[in-house]
This record gives C-alpha cells, structure tokens and sequence, in this order.
C-alpha cells in the first residue's frame, strides 16, 4: 500500500511529522508500518522549474480493509489535504481511496500514467 499526499507551495512538513503519525497509527493497531516516503516532482512550469508536487509514503499492512479504514481515519485527523489518496490492490486491480472532504470515494481506479522517456530520443 501507499499513500500519496498532495504537496501545496506553502507546506511546511520538512521534518516529515506526517509519516511519523501514519506510522504511529498502523503500529498501534498492529496493522503494520511506514517502509519510507519521498517526494515527487511535479510537471515543469514555463520557467522550467519543477516542484514538489506530493509525497509518497509506502505501508506494509497485513490487512489492507483494516489499515485502510484506520488510515482514512488518522489522515483526516493529522490534518491531510483533499486529493490525499490511499493506494492498495485487490485481486491485481490498482485501487486508491480518494479524501474529497468530508468524504472519502472509495475504491476508486487508478489509471497509470505511460512512462515519460527520459534523457534525449534518438
């Protein structure tokens, strides 16, 4: 599982308290743990500058249902933007649970995105 967490210009979570709450939620249910985060970048702006557009936090869970409901809940709690998904798979379909406050839309498709080639074509 993972969770990806919308990033606005003006967040300030550089000591990442946020992936340290998801991982204190999980524990403390015995539902798992926080493997690690990152960042992504988003698209470039005209400029060409690109900036960090969520953060991703993997999960080992060892019940997707129950670490789902508990990480609805504990994302709402530490104060996660709406756009906040939980990504999780169930019988090899990709699925993500959307915050669209004050609801969450379950269970929803995930669409990949093709890969972007990288460095120059020839």
């Amino acid at each position: 599982m993972a969770v990806k967490i919308p990033v606005a210009q003006d967040d300030d979570n550089r000591l990442h308290l946020r992936e340290d709450k998801i991982d204190q939620a999980l524990r403390s249910k015995s539902l798992g743990s926080v493997l690690g985060w990152g960042d992504s970048l988003g698209d470039a702006s005209p400029s060409g500058q690109r900036r960090v557009a969520y953060t991703r936090v993997d999960l080992d869970v060892v019940d997707i249902g129950a670490a789902r409901t508990e990480l609805q809940a504990a994302l709402v709690a530490i104060g996660a933007p709406a756009g906040t998904e939980i990504h999780y798979g169930v019988e090899g379909i990709s699925l993500a649970d959307i915050y669209a406050p004050p609801h969450w839309r379950l269970e929803q498709p995930v669409v990949r995105q093709p890969q972007r080639p990288r460095g120059r074509i020839r």
